[in-house]
C-alpha cells in the first residue's frame, strides 16, 4: 500500500495558517510601510522615558534653532560613531540653539540588562546630551526608520530639514556642512542641498501629512488618495506624495498607476533610494527580474543603508537559485535593522518558492512575531 508522508502536509498546513494571519495583520498596519522620512515632512511628536525613568518629550527638548534626533542601538557598530559625532556637534553648537536627542531602539522589550548596555555605551563615550528609551519601538515605527543609526534634523518648527540612514562617510560629511552652514547663517553648499532634498511647498507638505494620517485607519484610508493628489497638485516636484500614492496604488492592485507615480519620483530624483527600491519591487512582482535587479542595485549604490533594497534583491536572487548570495543580502539587511519584519517575510517567500517549507514556516513565524509586537 502506498503511503503519503505526513510531515510535508503538516508544513503546508502551518504555512497556510501563518500566511493568512500575516495577511490579516498587514491590512491594519499600512501606515509604517508607507510613511517615508523626507525633507519637508512634519516630525512625529514623542514623549519617552530616559535611562532613569523620567519622561521627556520633543516639545521640551527641542532646540531654539535646530534639533538633531539620533536613533541608535548598542548592537549597531555604526551607532557609536554616530553618537560620538553628535556629541561633538552638541558641544560646539549647544550655546547657539542646537539640541541633540538620542533615542535608543535597542529592542521591543527593555529589561535591566538592556538598560545597562545603553548606559555602558553612553558612559564610555561621555555622551552629555539627553537619551531616551523607545520601549515598544513606537517612535521607531512612527518615524518609519529603515536603518540604525538614523539621523533626523528638525528646524525650530519641528519640520524635517535633513535625514540620513546609517552613518555613511559622504552623508556624514554633507551633514556636517549642512549644520555648520546653518549656524554660520549661510546657505548650505549647492551640492549638499541637491543631495539632502528638495524644500517643498508648505501646502503640499500639509496635504501629504493628511494623507499619511488618513492611512491610519480603514475608515479614512480611501481619502489618502485625494490628499496625495492635492499635495502633488500643490507641488509636483515634492516626491514623497508620488511615492506614497504609488505605494497606495500598488497595494490596491493597480501596478500601472503605481509605476506612473514611481517614475514621476525618479524623473525628479533619479538617485532616490526609496523610489528606486519601490520601482524595483514593482518590476520584480511583474516578473521583470533583470530590470528589477538593475533598479535595486542602483538603490543600494545610492544609499548603502536602505534595508528594503537589500531585502528585495535578496528575494530576487534567491528565487533565481543563488541562495548563498540571497542569504548574504538578507543577513546584511538584518545587521542594519533587525526589527524590519519584511526581511523575514521575503526570506520566507523565497524559501516557499524553493519548496523549503520548514525554513519558510520558521521565517514566516519570525515575521509574524515582529508584526504582533507592533500592535
Amino acid at each position: 500500500m502506498k503511503t503519503t508522508p505526513l510531515f510535508p502536509f503538516r508544513y503546508k498546513t502551518s504555512l497556510m495558517v501563518v500566511v493568512m494571519t500575516i495577511i490579516l495583520l498587514q491590512s491594519g498596519i499600512s501606515t509604517p510601510a508607507l510613511q517615508t522620512l523626507g525633507v519637508g515632512a512634519e516630525a512625529p511628536d514623542f514623549t519617552l522615558q530616559d535611562f532613569s525613568g523620567a519622561r521627556q518629550g520633543l516639545a521640551t527638548l527641542k532646540g531654539k534653532k535646530m534639533t538633531i534626533v539620533l536613533f541608535w542601538a548598542s548592537w549597531s557598530g555604526q551607532s557609536e560613531k554616530a553618537l560620538g559625532q553628535m556629541e561633538k556637534l552638541y558641544r560646539q553648537y549647544k550655546g547657539q540653539g542646537l539640541s541633540v536627542v538620542g533615542i535608543n531602539v535597542e529592542r521591543q522589550d527593555i529589561d535591566a540588562q538592556a538598560l545597562q548596555d545603553m548606559r555602558t555605551v553612553t558612559d564610555r563615550l561621555q555622551i552629555s546630551f539627553p537619551n531616551l528609551v523607545d520601549r515598544g519601538l513606537v517612535t521607531f515605527h512612527d518615524y518609519g526608520i529603515i536603518a540604525v543609526p538614523t539621523t533626523v534634523i528638525l528646524d525650530r518648527d519641528e519640520k524635517i530639514i535633513f535625514e540620513m540612514s546609517g552613518f555613511p562617510l559622504a552623508g556624514t560629511r554633507d551633514m556636517l556642512h549642512f549644520v555648520a552652514a546653518a549656524f554660520a547663517g549661510k546657505a548650505a553648499p549647492a551640492e549638499v542641498i541637491r543631495k539632502t532634498g528638495y524644500q517643498p511647498d508648505k501646502k503640499a507638505v500639509r496635504s501629504w501629512n493628511m494623507g499619511i494620517k488618513a492611512l491610519g485607519s480603514k475608515r479614512t484610508a480611501p481619502a489618502a488618495e485625494m490628499w496625495f493628489k492635492k499635495a502633488i497638485s500643490a507641488d509636483p516636484d515634492f516626491i514623497l506624495p508620488h511615492l506614497s500614492l504609488g505605494t497606495y496604488y500598488q497595494e490596491q492592485g493597480d501596478p500601472a498607476q503605481a509605476r506612473e507615480q514611481f517614475q514621476q519620483a525618479l524623473n525628479r530624483q533619479p538617485d532616490n533610494a526609496s523610489a528606486l527600491s519601490r520601482m524595483g519591487l514593482l518590476l520584480l512582482e511583474e516578473g521583470s527580474n533583470a530590470a528589477a535587479k538593475t533598479m535595486l542595485e542602483k538603490a543600494i549604490k545610492a544609499d548603502e543603508a536602505h534595508v528594503p533594497s537589500y531585502t528585495y534583491l535578496g528575494y530576487l536572487v534567491g528565487r533565481e537559485g543563488d541562495l548563498q548570495k540571497a542569504a548574504d543580502l538578507f543577513s546584511h539587511a538584518e545587521k542594519i535593522n533587525p526589527m524590519d519584519y519584511r526581511i523575514h517575510l521575503y526570506r520566507a517567500r523565497m524559501f516557499e518558492e524553493q519548496n523549503s517549507l520548514e525554513a519558510a514556516v520558521a521565517s514566516y513565524k519570525k515575521a509574524l512575531q515582529q508584526l504582533l509586537n507592533r500592535q
